[in-house]
């Protein structure tokens, strides 16, 4: 989605206009970008903490499109359709993205329990960032505290949280950052990629609902650099930088192509 402000034409200040409307203004359809549109977003920007200049950027366009929204933690079709205009992709490449990451099982095991898989290397690295030795911790904690991937700790599901509040126990933040979270399983030490000011921040945002866990994704994928890999379909790309350099062990990129042909069509 483009950037647009007064004086400027086309279908998106059409779509704007909707937007405003759905947002409780009263905006004249047209096709160019009226005073009178430049007001009523200037009005939205004051109202929703954003910069007031009447300028409609990526942020205006989140929350102007997202706003008003049903609180539920369920996605609609309209979510992926809406996000996808957003970052200029296919909604089936967003979809693609969850299929790996969640086995397209959603962003909750249960209510206010988000999906998350807890990382012991990065819980390791974590607290050492902190100026915490973790060798310090490691007796009794063998099973969340270790200095490289390990798959036979995860317990999986639900139970993942038994390993999270365990860590939480050592360090609450450090804990949060080393756990990947949502359905689309992002790692909270990417917070402040995904716009959030703290980890605390990010959490709180990751058990709101399934829409703002989209947003946060959205929001990673432009802010890391790798949303021309997924405009472009280029999928090793994307896993090289989503899923990190190891990637092709776990064939992320066969496994993102063969979710976006199911869901092209």
């Amino acid at each position: 989605m483009k950037t647009i402000k007064l004086g400027d034409q086309g279908e998106e200040i059409i779509l704007l206009q909707q937007a405003l409307v759905s947002n409780g203004y009263s905006v004249t359809e047209s096709k160019v970008f009226t005073e009178e549109m430049r007001a009523a977003v200037v009005d939205f920007q004051k109202n929703n903490g954003l910069e007031a200049n009447g300028i409609v950027g990526y942020r205006t366009w989140e929350i102007i499109l997202f706003t008003n929204k049903p609180a539920g933690t369920k996605l609609a079709e309209e979510d992926f359709h809406l996000l996808a205009m957003l970052l200029d992709c296919e909604p089936a490449a967003l979809k693609a993205v969850q299929n790996v990451e969640t086995g397209g099982r959603g962003g909750f095991f249960a209510p206010n329990k988000p999906t998350i898989l807890f990382e012991g290397h990065i819980f390791w690295s974590q607290l050492k960032k902190k100026g915490m030795n973790p060798e310090n911790y490691v007796k009794g904690n063998e099973n969340i505290l270790y200095p490289k991937w390990m798959k036979g700790y995860y317990k999986g599901g639900i139970a993942e949280y038994e390993r999270l509040e365990q860590a939480r126990r050592i360090d609450i933040d450090a804990a949060n950052a080393s756990a990947s979270w949502g359905m689309f399983q992002i790692m909270g030490f990417n917070y402040a990629v995904c716009g959030e000011k703290t980890i605390t921040e990010f959490v709180a945002a990751m058990y709101e609902s399934e829409r703002k866990q989209l947003m946060l994704t959205a929001r990673f994928i432009k802010q890391s650099g790798m949303l021309p890999a997924l405009q472009t379909k280029n999928w090793a790309e994307f896993a090289k930088r989503y899923n990190g350099p190891a990637y092709a062990q776990n064939a992320y990129d066969k496994k993102l192509a063969d979710a976006y042909c199911k869901y092209a069509g």
